[in-house]
Protein backbone atom coordinates (compact mmCIF):
# COMPACT_ATOMS: atom_id res chain seq x y z
CA UNK A 1 0.00 0.00 0.00
CA UNK A 2 3.27 2.48 -0.01
CA UNK A 3 2.23 3.44 -3.65
CA UNK A 4 -1.34 4.48 -2.41
CA UNK A 5 -0.05 6.68 0.96
CA UNK A 6 2.11 8.43 -1.94
CA UNK A 7 0.01 9.23 -4.42
CA UNK A 8 -2.57 10.60 -1.90
CA UNK A 9 0.61 12.64 -0.16
CA UNK A 10 0.90 14.16 -3.22
CA UNK A 11 -2.56 15.02 -4.05
CA UNK A 12 -2.74 16.68 -0.86
CA UNK A 13 0.34 18.80 -1.79
CA UNK A 14 -0.46 19.74 -4.96
CA UNK A 15 -3.97 20.94 -3.76
CA UNK A 16 -2.18 23.34 -1.06
CA UNK A 17 -0.01 24.51 -4.03
CA UNK A 18 -3.58 26.25 -5.34
CA UNK A 19 -4.26 27.26 -1.80
CA UNK A 20 -1.24 28.91 -1.32
CA UNK A 21 -0.31 30.62 -5.01
CA UNK A 22 -4.57 32.09 -4.34
CA UNK A 23 -3.57 32.97 -0.85
CA UNK A 24 -0.14 34.63 -0.97
CA UNK A 25 0.97 34.46 -5.02
CA UNK A 26 -1.29 36.43 -6.51
CA UNK A 27 1.08 39.29 -7.31
CA UNK A 28 3.93 37.35 -8.49
CA UNK A 29 3.96 36.06 -11.99
CA UNK A 30 3.46 32.93 -12.51
CA UNK A 31 6.59 32.30 -14.55
CA UNK A 32 8.59 33.59 -11.78
CA UNK A 33 7.04 31.29 -9.23
CA UNK A 34 7.92 28.36 -11.92
CA UNK A 35 11.26 29.73 -11.80
CA UNK A 36 11.38 29.73 -7.92
CA UNK A 37 9.75 26.47 -7.60
CA UNK A 38 11.95 24.28 -9.94
CA UNK A 39 15.11 25.76 -8.02
CA UNK A 40 13.68 25.07 -4.63
CA UNK A 41 13.35 21.28 -6.24
CA UNK A 42 16.80 21.06 -7.77
CA UNK A 43 18.34 21.98 -4.36
CA UNK A 44 16.53 19.36 -2.53
CA UNK A 45 17.37 16.48 -4.63
CA UNK A 46 21.02 18.21 -5.18
CA UNK A 47 21.08 17.38 -0.61
CA UNK A 48 19.68 14.05 -1.45
CA UNK A 49 22.59 12.93 -3.77
CA UNK A 50 25.05 14.47 -0.79
CA UNK A 51 23.40 11.78 1.33
CA UNK A 52 25.67 8.15 1.75
CA UNK A 53 24.60 5.85 -0.56
CA UNK A 54 22.88 7.78 -2.96
CA UNK A 55 24.33 7.40 -6.72
CA UNK A 56 23.54 10.07 -9.40
CA UNK A 57 22.99 8.13 -12.94
CA UNK A 58 23.79 10.38 -15.75
CA UNK A 59 20.62 10.96 -17.97
CA UNK A 60 22.45 9.13 -21.33
CA UNK A 61 19.84 8.37 -23.91
CA UNK A 62 16.91 9.89 -20.92
CA UNK A 63 18.21 13.39 -22.03
CA UNK A 64 15.58 13.79 -24.67
CA UNK A 65 12.59 13.24 -21.58
CA UNK A 66 14.42 15.71 -19.87
CA UNK A 67 14.47 17.79 -22.72
CA UNK A 68 10.53 17.69 -23.52
CA UNK A 69 9.63 17.79 -19.86
CA UNK A 70 11.17 21.18 -19.72
CA UNK A 71 8.54 22.34 -22.07
CA UNK A 72 5.51 20.44 -20.49
CA UNK A 73 6.71 21.70 -17.38
CA UNK A 74 6.96 25.10 -18.07
CA UNK A 75 3.51 25.50 -20.19
CA UNK A 76 1.24 23.15 -17.36
CA UNK A 77 2.73 24.74 -14.21
CA UNK A 78 2.49 28.28 -15.97
CA UNK A 79 -1.03 27.43 -16.97
CA UNK A 80 -1.78 26.35 -13.35
CA UNK A 81 -1.24 29.05 -11.62
CA UNK A 82 -2.19 31.88 -12.70
CA UNK A 83 -5.39 29.86 -13.34
CA UNK A 84 -4.81 28.98 -9.32
CA UNK A 85 -4.08 32.63 -8.82
CA UNK A 86 -6.59 34.70 -10.96
CA UNK A 87 -9.88 32.05 -10.38
CA UNK A 88 -11.23 29.60 -7.97
CA UNK A 89 -9.65 26.77 -6.87
CA UNK A 90 -12.58 25.23 -6.45
CA UNK A 91 -12.87 24.85 -10.39
CA UNK A 92 -9.54 24.53 -11.06
CA UNK A 93 -9.13 20.99 -9.08
CA UNK A 94 -11.78 19.48 -10.63
CA UNK A 95 -11.22 20.58 -14.16
CA UNK A 96 -6.98 19.65 -14.01
CA UNK A 97 -8.66 16.07 -12.93
CA UNK A 98 -9.78 15.66 -16.59
CA UNK A 99 -6.35 14.94 -17.60
CA UNK A 100 -7.68 11.37 -18.47
CA UNK A 101 -9.92 11.93 -20.96
CA UNK A 102 -6.98 13.53 -23.23
CA UNK A 103 -5.72 9.98 -23.54
CA UNK A 104 -8.62 8.71 -25.68
CA UNK A 105 -8.01 10.67 -29.12
CA UNK A 106 -4.31 9.92 -29.01
CA UNK A 107 -5.59 6.23 -28.52
CA UNK A 108 -7.86 6.27 -31.14
CA UNK A 109 -5.34 7.76 -34.04
CA UNK A 110 -2.30 5.65 -32.97
CA UNK A 111 -4.05 2.65 -32.23
CA UNK A 112 -7.42 2.98 -33.59
CA UNK A 113 -8.98 1.56 -30.11
CA UNK A 114 -12.05 3.58 -28.42
CA UNK A 115 -12.98 2.91 -24.72
CA UNK A 116 -14.09 -0.14 -23.50
CA UNK A 117 -17.19 -0.09 -21.13
CA UNK A 118 -15.51 0.59 -18.24
CA UNK A 119 -13.87 3.43 -20.25
CA UNK A 120 -16.98 4.73 -21.53
CA UNK A 121 -18.35 4.69 -18.29
CA UNK A 122 -15.37 7.18 -16.95
CA UNK A 123 -16.07 9.74 -19.90
CA UNK A 124 -19.55 10.02 -18.99
CA UNK A 125 -19.05 10.54 -15.56
CA UNK A 126 -16.11 13.34 -16.60
CA UNK A 127 -18.58 14.81 -18.22
CA UNK A 128 -21.09 14.64 -16.18
CA UNK A 129 -18.80 16.69 -13.23
CA UNK A 130 -17.67 19.56 -15.91
CA UNK A 131 -21.33 20.34 -16.72
CA UNK A 132 -22.13 20.11 -13.57
CA UNK A 133 -19.78 22.75 -12.40
CA UNK A 134 -21.47 25.20 -14.39
CA UNK A 135 -23.92 25.90 -11.83
CA UNK A 136 -26.66 26.49 -14.60
CA UNK A 137 -25.06 29.81 -15.47
CA UNK A 138 -26.24 29.38 -19.40
CA UNK A 139 -29.77 28.43 -18.09
CA UNK A 140 -29.31 32.48 -16.01
CA UNK A 141 -28.17 34.04 -19.15
CA UNK A 142 -30.83 32.70 -21.39
CA UNK A 143 -33.88 33.79 -18.85
CA UNK A 144 -32.11 37.07 -18.31
CA UNK A 145 -32.29 37.57 -22.10
CA UNK A 146 -35.94 36.75 -22.53
CA UNK A 147 -36.87 38.83 -19.30
CA UNK A 148 -35.03 41.87 -20.49
CA UNK A 149 -35.54 41.46 -24.24
CA UNK A 150 -38.53 39.96 -25.13
CA UNK A 151 -36.84 37.53 -27.51
CA UNK A 152 -37.79 33.52 -27.15
CA UNK A 153 -35.35 31.78 -25.02
CA UNK A 154 -32.21 30.37 -26.82
CA UNK A 155 -32.59 26.05 -27.24
CA UNK A 156 -30.54 24.70 -24.52
CA UNK A 157 -28.62 22.05 -26.23
CA UNK A 158 -26.28 19.54 -24.23
CA UNK A 159 -23.19 21.97 -25.13
CA UNK A 160 -24.41 24.91 -23.53
CA UNK A 161 -22.99 24.22 -19.94
CA UNK A 162 -19.54 23.11 -21.11
CA UNK A 163 -20.09 26.64 -23.19
CA UNK A 164 -20.85 28.66 -19.84
CA UNK A 165 -17.80 26.81 -17.68
CA UNK A 166 -15.12 26.75 -20.32
CA UNK A 167 -16.29 30.77 -20.57
CA UNK A 168 -14.02 31.23 -17.14
CA UNK A 169 -10.32 32.06 -17.94
CA UNK A 170 -9.54 29.45 -14.66
CA UNK A 171 -10.96 26.68 -16.02
CA UNK A 172 -9.57 27.24 -19.76
CA UNK A 173 -6.22 27.12 -17.90
CA UNK A 174 -6.81 24.54 -16.23
CA UNK A 175 -8.10 22.22 -18.92
CA UNK A 176 -4.75 23.52 -20.75
CA UNK A 177 -2.60 22.24 -17.80
CA UNK A 178 -4.86 19.04 -17.79
CA UNK A 179 -3.91 17.93 -21.41
CA UNK A 180 -0.18 19.30 -21.00
CA UNK A 181 -0.04 16.95 -17.79
CA UNK A 182 -1.33 13.91 -19.82
CA UNK A 183 1.58 13.83 -21.71
CA UNK A 184 3.71 14.76 -18.96
CA UNK A 185 3.49 11.89 -17.04
CA UNK A 186 4.29 9.51 -19.56
CA UNK A 187 7.67 11.23 -20.02
CA UNK A 188 8.41 10.95 -16.48
CA UNK A 189 7.01 7.50 -16.27
CA UNK A 190 9.74 6.51 -18.83
CA UNK A 191 12.38 8.50 -17.72
CA UNK A 192 11.41 7.53 -13.72
CA UNK A 193 11.96 3.40 -14.67
CA UNK A 194 15.54 4.35 -16.91
CA UNK A 195 17.49 6.24 -14.46
CA UNK A 196 15.54 6.13 -11.31
CA UNK A 197 13.67 8.99 -9.74
CA UNK A 198 16.05 10.87 -8.16
CA UNK A 199 18.23 11.32 -11.35
CA UNK A 200 15.57 11.84 -13.66
CA UNK A 201 14.18 15.06 -11.16
CA UNK A 202 17.16 16.27 -10.58
CA UNK A 203 17.88 16.91 -14.32
CA UNK A 204 14.71 17.78 -14.89
CA UNK A 205 14.67 20.32 -12.64
CA UNK A 206 17.54 21.55 -13.18
CA UNK A 207 17.04 22.27 -16.56
CA UNK A 208 13.12 23.53 -16.02
CA UNK A 209 14.83 26.36 -13.70
CA UNK A 210 17.20 27.20 -15.91
CA UNK A 211 14.94 28.32 -18.70
CA UNK A 212 12.33 29.66 -16.98
CA UNK A 213 14.73 32.15 -15.37
CA UNK A 214 16.37 33.14 -18.61
CA UNK A 215 12.59 33.17 -19.65
CA UNK A 216 12.36 35.90 -16.81
CA UNK A 217 14.89 37.86 -17.59
CA UNK A 218 14.03 37.98 -21.25
CA UNK A 219 10.53 39.42 -20.55
CA UNK A 220 10.29 40.43 -16.98
CA UNK A 221 13.16 41.05 -15.09
CA UNK A 222 12.33 43.12 -11.98
CA UNK A 223 10.15 40.84 -10.99
CA UNK A 224 12.79 38.73 -9.86
CA UNK A 225 14.03 41.85 -7.85
CA UNK A 226 10.39 41.87 -6.16
CA UNK A 227 10.41 38.51 -5.63
CA UNK A 228 13.05 38.51 -2.76
CA UNK A 229 10.73 40.21 -0.52
CA UNK A 230 10.57 38.29 2.92
CA UNK A 231 6.70 37.86 2.19
CA UNK A 232 7.75 36.34 -1.66
CA UNK A 233 10.45 34.18 -0.50
CA UNK A 234 8.47 32.35 2.55
CA UNK A 235 5.38 31.81 -0.84
CA UNK A 236 7.81 30.57 -3.14
CA UNK A 237 9.91 28.47 -0.76
CA UNK A 238 6.82 27.39 0.56
CA UNK A 239 5.58 26.57 -2.81
CA UNK A 240 8.77 24.90 -4.07
CA UNK A 241 9.01 22.41 -1.17
CA UNK A 242 5.37 21.65 -1.91
CA UNK A 243 5.96 21.22 -5.52
CA UNK A 244 9.59 18.61 -4.84
CA UNK A 245 7.72 17.12 -2.47
CA UNK A 246 4.74 15.83 -4.43
CA UNK A 247 6.29 15.24 -7.31
CA UNK A 248 9.19 13.41 -5.27
CA UNK A 249 6.28 10.82 -4.02
CA UNK A 250 4.13 10.85 -7.40
CA UNK A 251 7.10 9.53 -9.51
CA UNK A 252 8.46 7.19 -6.62
CA UNK A 253 4.64 6.15 -6.81
CA UNK A 254 5.08 5.52 -10.02
CA UNK A 255 7.62 2.96 -10.33
CA UNK A 256 6.23 0.50 -7.97
CA UNK A 257 2.23 0.71 -9.14
CA UNK A 258 1.49 1.06 -12.94
CA UNK A 259 0.58 4.80 -13.68
CA UNK A 260 -3.27 4.45 -14.05
CA UNK A 261 -3.12 3.58 -10.23
CA UNK A 262 -1.10 6.72 -8.91
CA UNK A 263 -2.59 8.69 -11.19
CA UNK A 264 -5.92 7.99 -9.79
CA UNK A 265 -5.26 8.74 -6.37
CA UNK A 266 -3.63 12.05 -7.68
CA UNK A 267 -6.26 13.39 -9.32
CA UNK A 268 -8.17 13.55 -5.91
CA UNK A 269 -6.39 16.84 -5.28
CA UNK A 270 -9.18 18.02 -6.88
CA UNK A 271 -11.65 17.19 -4.15
CA UNK A 272 -8.95 18.61 -1.68
CA UNK A 273 -9.02 21.85 -3.73
CA UNK A 274 -12.84 22.25 -3.58
CA UNK A 275 -12.82 21.91 0.18
CA UNK A 276 -9.98 24.36 0.74
CA UNK A 277 -11.62 26.88 -1.53
CA UNK A 278 -14.66 26.59 0.44
CA UNK A 279 -13.29 26.88 3.80
CA UNK A 280 -10.20 29.22 3.04
CA UNK A 281 -11.69 31.52 0.60
CA UNK A 282 -15.60 31.36 1.15
CA UNK A 283 -15.61 30.23 -3.05
CA UNK A 284 -19.39 29.81 -4.09
CA UNK A 285 -21.28 26.84 -4.42
CA UNK A 286 -19.16 24.45 -3.05
CA UNK A 287 -21.21 21.95 -2.90
CA UNK A 288 -21.99 21.20 -6.47
CA UNK A 289 -18.35 21.94 -7.06
CA UNK A 290 -17.84 18.88 -4.59
CA UNK A 291 -20.34 16.61 -6.51
CA UNK A 292 -18.32 17.89 -10.29
CA UNK A 293 -14.94 16.81 -8.33
CA UNK A 294 -16.12 13.65 -7.08
CA UNK A 295 -17.69 12.61 -10.80
CA UNK A 296 -14.75 13.94 -12.11
CA UNK A 297 -12.27 11.62 -9.90
CA UNK A 298 -14.80 8.96 -10.64
CA UNK A 299 -14.67 9.27 -14.11
CA UNK A 300 -10.34 9.63 -14.19
CA UNK A 301 -10.48 6.72 -11.88
CA UNK A 302 -12.70 4.74 -14.66
CA UNK A 303 -10.55 5.56 -17.89
CA UNK A 304 -7.08 4.86 -16.12
CA UNK A 305 -8.01 1.29 -14.91
CA UNK A 306 -9.63 0.48 -18.30
CA UNK A 307 -5.90 1.08 -20.16
CA UNK A 308 -5.16 -1.73 -17.47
Amino acid sequence: MIWFLLSLGAAVTQATQFAVVKGRGREIPPLVIVTWTQLVAFLAWLLFFALPGARFVAPGDAWPAVAVSVVLVIGMTGLLTRASARGDISIVGPVFALSPVFTVLPDFLLSHTVPNALGGLGLALAVAGTVSLSGGAAGTLNMGATRHTGAPPARRTPIAPLRAIFARRDARDALGAAVLLGFLAAIDRWAALSIGPPSYLLCSHAATGVVAGMLVLVTTPRSLVTSITRRNLVTLVGHGLLGVTGTGMQTTALTVAPAAYVNAIRRMSAVIAVVLGGTLFREADTGRRLVAALLACAGAACLLLAHQ
